[in-house]
C-alpha cells in the first residue's frame, strides 16, 4: 500500500471531501462543514495507491506553528495513520522554520483524539465550553507535536 499526500486540491476533490457524512459531523452550530479559502490555508490531497483518499487542512498559524486538519473520508480509515504521518512530515518538511503542529479535536471526538495521540501528539491542554454544538456547549482538547517530537519518532525517519 502506497499512501502519500500532495500539496493542493482540484474543487471537485474538495466537494467529495466536504459532502462526505463522515466530514460533515465536524459541523457546529455556528459553522458548517465546508472548505476554507484563504490565503493561510493550505488542502493536502490524501493519496492511496493513487486512488483519492481525502484531505489534510494547514493552517499557517505563524512562522513557526501549522494547526493541522484532517479530513479523509471514510473509506481511507484504514490508511489513516500512514496518511496523518504523511502529512505531519509534510508540515515540518514544508518549512525548516516550523517547530510546532497543533490540532484541535472536539471534546466528544474519541476515536480522533486517540488518532492524534497514536500519530504521536500530546495532550496540552483543555479548552471548556469552546462552542456550541447541537445547543449545548463543547470544549476542545488541544494537542501537540514539536519538531524535536517528531524526529524522535522511529517513523519519521
Amino acid at each position: 500500500m502506497i499512501c502519500c499526500v500532495t500539496e493542493g486540491i482540484t474543487p471537485e476533490q474538495l466537494a467529495e471531501v466536504y459532502a462526505d457524512p463522515y466530514i460533515q459531523r465536524l459541523s457546529h452550530d455556528y459553522y458548517d462543514a465546508a472548505p476554507i479559502t484563504h490565503p493561510l490555508v493550505t488542502y493536502l490531497s490524501a493519496w492511496v495507491d493513487g486512488d483519492f483518499a481525502g484531505a489534510f487542512m494547514a493552517i499557517e498559524y505563524s512562522d513557526t506553528e501549522t494547526e493541522l486538519h484532517s479530513l479523509l473520508l471514510r473509506r481511507a480509515l484504514k490508511s489513516s495513520r500512514p496518511l496523518g504521518h504523511a502529512c505531519i512530515n509534510w508540515a515540518f518538511n514544508d518549512s525548516p522554520i516550523v517547530q510546532r503542529v497543533t490540532a484541535y479535536v472536539f471534546e466528544s471526538m474519541l476515536t480522533a483524539r486517540n488518532y492524534c495521540l497514536r500519530l504521536g501528539f500530546q495532550i496540552e491542554g483543555f479548552r471548556r465550553d469552546a462552542f456550541s454544538y447541537n445547543g449545548a456547549p463543547e470544549g476542545v482538547w488541544v494537542l501537540g507535536m514539536t519538531r524535536s517530537d517528531w524526529e524522535a519518532k522511529s517513523w519519521a525517519r
